[in-house]
């Protein structure tokens, strides 16, 4: 798929799930994807909500906090990624020493991407698109 394509399929609203603790993070994060062209079905404040709403909304893309409360985000995307191994996951990573662990991990459950916080527009469409191009 040429970059072009994936510009053209992010413009036609793509159905996403937000998972993010941080109500703040969650509010910025869908009003950057709306901005963006991206259809937001809904946002999950934890890791049980989180999977009840991938479930019953069945988005595009699901953008995933590692650190959720509960089920972290690490399990959730393992749990969705045992069903669907082609359901586009992107992690959501606070920046630590402990990055380069993580990524491998969220790797190995199925994320077809990660985003480092803090967040940038820019950030989130090359990413997005990156992910898009893998599945």
């Amino acid at each position: 798929m040429c970059r072009e394509d994936v510009s053209d399929r992010t413009m036609k609203g793509e159905r996403v799930l937000i998972a993010e603790k941080s109500t703040f993070m969650r509010i910025m994060l869908k009003t950057l994807l709306e901005k963006l062209g991206f259809e937001v079905l809904g946002m999950a404040k934890d890791g049980k909500d989180a999977l009840t709403k991938y479930y019953d909304l069945k988005p595009d893309i699901m953008l995933v906090d590692v650190e959720l409360d509960g089920i972290d985000g690490i399990e959730v995307t393992r749990q969705i990624a045992a069903g669907n191994p082609a359901a586009v996951i992107i992690m959501l990573i606070v920046e630590s020493p402990d990055t380069p662990e993580v990524i491998v991990e969220a790797v190995r459950a199925g994320a077809k991407g990660y985003i480092r916080k803090p967040l940038s527009e820019g950030e989130i469409e090359k990413r997005i698109s990156s992910a898009l191009e893998r599945s």
